[in-house]
């Protein structure tokens, strides 16, 4: 099937302009330096070493997180499918191009029958986000990109097959995560895609949730916000590893997921509402400011990290955030477990900060994503960080038809020993 045209038109006028701007980076300043290391960083992750171009989203620590050139809250009320649009080529789409768009993804609307049969065949108690890597992976023979790399397709066409995958997976990613949800938590029969909604609005029909145009709201919004988060968290930085190497999105994209389930990553989501939902089964009741507080240091006294609070990157409160926030304030204040996480997000940031381990002691996504999910149904945790991973879909795989667009190389840093740094620091010398 090839890719919506007008999507394709656009890239390929801008490709050769992306291309001409990084060429002449490279030929004036080729040596100009843009990060050092310190040691420090470099056994700490690299932390705050600028290495990685992304272009599709840029989080500033007080600004927050820019689609392109868009701030966040200026683009919640879009489409997840113009947001797919603008991260591919910068620029929003017109009704007549979302269209279009819509109407190349409806075609794409199916996963083969081989598949449900893998994840059929999968035990029941298998994580979630396994049985959606490996349905993922089932489908890599599915894949344009080595279908036609093994024919011998030129470098030029490696973003046009790209663009192919990308558009198929977007199009197979929530029907999975549906179906896994129906089939392996709920035991209950699949739902068929409607091609005439759109794709957050099909999802909660194919997830089988009590619709209404508040709820599909909401999808549109959790789509939208978890949709990129520039290119240096480990889903989106594991993602383009593995595709650097040539390896097709199906590859890509699965690896990237496989970090979103670390619990470092992903997973903090899911034991925001643990906490929420342990601490209801103890009162009985919204607990009162008191209770909180001595329930928040008792986990911090016993060295562990509070979840839904502090950024890698940003000194403010997480723009994400603050969207969910907001419409669950507006549409759903009664729900108890957003009541609960209402108090918790005034409480915790002063605790964080007298506690003194938090640059950023405000509340981000995951403070907030885990209980409106749970209000809509989706009372199965562990499936939280599977809901992550497809709205991910849609910033993955525009970051990866842009890198094979500019001809991206392989990713290969060069790995030195403790011994090496050591004597390269002189530290240790008398």
């Amino acid at each position: 099937m090839k890719s919506n045209l007008e999507l394709k038109k656009n890239l390929a006028q801008k490709i050769p302009v992306w291309r001409d701007e990084i060429s002449s980076l490279l030929k004036k300043c080729p040596d100009k330096i843009v990060s050092q290391v310190t040691v420090w960083q470099l056994f700490r992750g690299l932390r705050g070493v600028n290495s990685i171009v992304c272009d599709t989203s840029t989080v500033y620590p007080i600004k927050g997180l820019f689609i392109r050139d868009y701030y966040l809250q200026d683009l919640e009320d879009y489409l997840p499918e113009e947001i797919f649009y603008l991260l591919c080529t910068g620029e929003l789409p017109n009704s007549r191009v979302l269209k279009l768009l819509q109407s190349d993804i409806s075609k794409r609307l199916f996963v083969p029958e081989y598949v449900w049969e893998i994840i059929a065949s999968l035990p029941n108690d298998i994580h979630p986000m396994v049985m959606l890597s490996i349905a993922v992976m089932s489908l890599q023979k599915e894949s344009v990109f080595s279908k036609r790399y093994i024919e011998g397709m030129s470098k030029e066409e490696y973003w046009e097959t790209t663009l192919e995958d990308a558009l198929n997976l977007i199009a197979k990613v929530p029907i999975l995560t549906a179906g896994i949800f129906r089939k392996k938590i709920l035991r209950e029969n699949l739902i068929s895609p409607m091609s005439e909604l759109d794709l957050a609005a099909n999802f909660n029909h194919m997830l089988g949730i009590q619709r209404d145009d508040v709820i599909d709201e909401f999808m549109r919004k959790f789509m939208v916000v978890h949709s990129d988060h520039e290119g240096g968290n480990v889903t989106a930085n594991a993602t383009r590893i593995v595709n650097s190497a040539l390896s097709d999105l199906y590859y890509s994209y699965s690896a990237g997921i496989n970090g979103l389930a670390g619990f470092l990553h992903g997973m903090a989501n899911q034991d925001m509402v643990r906490y929420v939902l342990r601490l209801l089964n103890e009162y009985n009741q919204v607990p009162d400011e008191d209770t909180l507080i001595k329930f928040v240091w008792s986990i911090l006294e016993r060295g562990k990290i509070f979840p839904g609070f502090g950024h890698a990157v940003l000194r403010a409160q997480d723009p994400r955030f603050s969207i969910l926030y907001n419409f669950g304030k507006k549409h759903w204040p009664d729900e108890i477990v957003f009541q609960v996480v209402d108090k918790l997000c005034d409480i915790v940031p002063p605790i964080l900060s007298e506690h003194g381990k938090a640059k950023n002691p405000y509340p981000n996504i995951d403070a907030i994503s885990g209980s409106l999910l749970y209000h809509i149904g989706i009372k199965e945790l562990k499936f939280y960080p599977v809901m992550f991973a497809s709205a991910l879909s849609l910033g993955l795989s525009a970051q990866l038809i842009l890198n094979q667009a500019l001809k991206s190389p392989i990713f290969r840093p060069r790995s030195v020993t403790v011994s090496w740094v050591k004597n390269y620091v002189d530290c240790f010398k008398k």
